[in-house]
């Protein structure tokens, strides 16, 4: 059994318990209701590491809303109420259906999945309690309809699994705590890792630090904070990698921003695709949130360079700045027909 498939294997019957009455195998994972809303987990591709392990693509996706109509009001309540304040999963449209999914998008290879693996069972554990908590509110502000199903043989399901719960019951009194990561590793992280390539200039001070990447001509500027607290986990590490783009509308910019979820959260992820792309004052930011729950030594650096990668694959988009928003390769997709409607009105 190759890595990808023992990630999926651990998480369906150690990690996650799932249970057979209320999930669905498919050919290269799992599909389960923990509670009304489904999530499928698998294995979508591989590719050759650098160290000589192959790596896995592990999926990790939650139905959201359904019946959406992707019209410049949506883009923009889904740019300012739910892109900013995304934790390890962010919002991907799909036009061929017209639904809002949670996902995050994570490589494993056997180097990593010791600590990786259980990064991907909070991030589909969040994506469950975030779709119960927002999916009704943001159905009625946004017109569309909570993605409710259930399982094909046994309908929905009555009672919900207690991993709906981990929200209310773990992850967020463990976040009323102090910040878990202590001054000390976010000193070490800089002096260790960043006072030289790709590290353009790095300082720390107190419980975070803030490091430039090369972005063209320019640079791009990430901030990792542990002062920052979240509305619904409470404290824990807090992450804005900023990207200076195109000036957009609003609903120009959130349609960028879910194009490069989709780009990084179901197609290839550059760097850990846990988190969302938002568009705020001429800039699309990448935002993640670890709780608390999460924290384990050594993690920062992890993070230092999963942010390094995802600068270089940012600044081949977009650091030449010559583009407009008609210029995306948005040619399948539903928010690129609307993006030229509303240019020719």
């Amino acid at each position: 059994m190759n890595t990808g498939a023992e990630t999926i294997e651990w998480l369906y019957s150690e990690q996650l318990k799932v249970d057979p009455e209320w999930s669905v195998h498919t050919p290269t994972g799992f599909q389960w209701w923990a509670d009304k809303n489904a999530q499928t987990i698998e294995v979508i591709g591989d590719y050759d590491g650098q160290d000589g392990n192959t790596g896995y693509l592990i999926s990790v996706r939650t139905d959201f809303l359904r019946s959406l109509e992707l019209n410049e009001r949506a883009l923009t309540v889904i740019n300012t109420v739910l892109m900013p304040f995304s934790s390890m999963a962010g919002p991907v449209y799909y036009p061929e259906t017209r639904t809002l999914s949670l996902c995050s998008l994570i490589s494993v290879h056997e180097g990593i999945k010791a600590w990786m693996n259980p990064f991907i069972s909070v991030a589909a554990t969040l994506q469950i309690g975030e779709a119960r908590i927002m999916a009704d509110m943001m159905s009625e502000v946004l017109g569309a309809e909570p993605a409710i199903s259930g399982h094909p043989e046994n309908g929905e399901r009555p009672e919900p699994d207690e991993l709906a719960e981990v929200i209310a019951t773990l992850v967020a009194p463990r976040g009323k705590q102090p910040c878990q990561w202590p001054v000390a590793e976010f000193t070490s992280a800089v002096k260790q890792y960043m006072q030289q390539p790709p590290s353009l200039m790095a300082t720390d001070g107190g419980l975070g630090f803030t490091v430039e990447f090369p972005y063209g001509d320019d640079s791009s500027l990430c901030r990792i904070s542990g002062h920052q607290s979240h509305p619904r986990y409470g404290n824990g590490l807090f992450l804005l990698q900023s990207f200076p783009v195109a000036k957009l509308s609003d609903a120009e910019g959130a349609e960028l921003a879910l194009m490069l979820n989709r780009e990084d959260l179901v197609q290839k992820p550059n760097g850990y695709g846990f988190g969302s792309y938002v568009y705020r004052d001429s800039m699309i930011h990448f935002t993640s949130f670890f709780p608390n729950f999460v924290y384990r030594p050594g993690l920062l650096p992890n993070i230092y360079f999963s942010s390094a990668q995802r600068a270089r694959a940012m600044s081949v988009r977009f650091a030449n700045r010559d583009w407009t928003p008609e210029s995306l390769d948005l040619r399948h997709s539903a928010i690129g027909r609307l993006g030229r409607r509303s240019k020719r009105r």
